[in-house]
């Protein structure tokens, strides 16, 4: 990222040269894709915008209000991230961003133009007792802030403004993706899908997450579909996302470079079938259910 301001892991933009030396340095570390994010003047965002464009670089942006969304657009930002600000939007909105071909990452489960939309999946039920998120998080992600459910109207939740102005993008000729924000790791992702189907249906959230996602990391050549010469990333479901969209979450394996998982273990089945072992982020006591009495620890020492 390129943050605004003069401090640690800022980067006060104040020509040309400084954006073009910032630039350099980010991709001599080996950075493919930029993120401008929120510098204020415009004149700052176009050097960031034209060094880019020379070095081969991708640059998307933490979205603002709907100007601020634009201007980066016409100046050659790829991409923004988090809702626009009006909903629904219009057609000479959705007309402009496709046609320069853009990509909307909305992040759905933090957009909202009031409620956060991950809100909506707590009170659908007990996201804390989920099998698989109680596997592989430590429960220190997951249970603390699962456990407390918001109970709204169902129509404070802001999604499906969202996902339409998404979808009137897509319709013009421009992009999309999802993007979870890291609200809540594994789950959230597939939150954003089903999201996204409210208005694209289940093919188009799936071609969102696929094929629009590789385009959006500038990667279609290795990533996104099921080809000769990609990586060899995949997953199989043991039911059918067309027919509803939610099976995205019934997975039994998971491919990774060549290599076939258990999606439910993480054990390796092919080509050399091997077990996980054990999960370090684990702590079994948290589990241990006896008699001891609550001093246990001190009298141990």
């Amino acid at each position: 990222p390129l943050f605004l301001g003069d401090w640690l892991r800022n980067n006060d933009i104040e020509s040309r040269e400084v954006a073009e030396k910032e630039i350099k340095r980010l991709q001599s570390w080996g950075a493919v894709s930029l993120k401008q994010y929120l510098q204020p003047r415009r004149e700052q965002r176009q050097w960031i915008s034209d060094v880019a464009r020379k070095q081969k670089l991708i640059v998307t942006g933490e979205g603002s209000d709907l100007p601020y969304n634009l201007s980066m657009i016409m100046d050659g930002q790829t991409a923004w991230e988090h809702p626009l600000t009006p909903a629904p939007i219009y057609s000479d909105v959705a007309r402009f961003l496709g046609k320069a071909r853009a990509i909307y990452s909305p992040t759905f489960v933090v957009g909202g133009l009031g409620a956060w939309n991950e809100e909506y999946f707590y009170q659908q039920g007990e996201v804390w007792k989920d099998p698989k998120l109680r596997r592989f998080l430590p429960w220190r992600q997951l249970v603390p802030h699962t456990r407390r459910r918001m109970m709204r109207p169902l129509t404070d939740y802001s999604f499906p403004l969202i996902a339409q102005g998404l979808a009137d993008i897509i319709a013009e000729g421009g992009f999309g993706a999802i993007g979870s924000h890291g609200q809540q790791h594994g789950i959230a992702a597939h939150w954003e899908v089903w999201m996204a189907a409210s208005a694209l249906g289940p093919m188009g959230a799936l071609e969102l997450a696929s094929s629009h996602g590789a385009h959006f990391l500038g990667a279609p050549k290795d990533l996104g579909s099921i080809e000769v010469d990609k990586l060899a990333d995949l997953m199989v479901l043991d039911s059918d996302p067309i027919a509803d969209i939610r099976a995205t979450t019934d997975i039994a394996w998971v491919m990774k470079g060549g290599v076939l998982y258990d999606a439910n273990t993480l054990d390796e089945v092919w080509p050399q079938p091997r077990p996980y072992g054990a999960y370090p982020w684990v702590d079994s006591e948290i589990f241990r259910s006896d008699d001891r009495p609550i001093d246990y620890w001190d009298q141990s020492k």
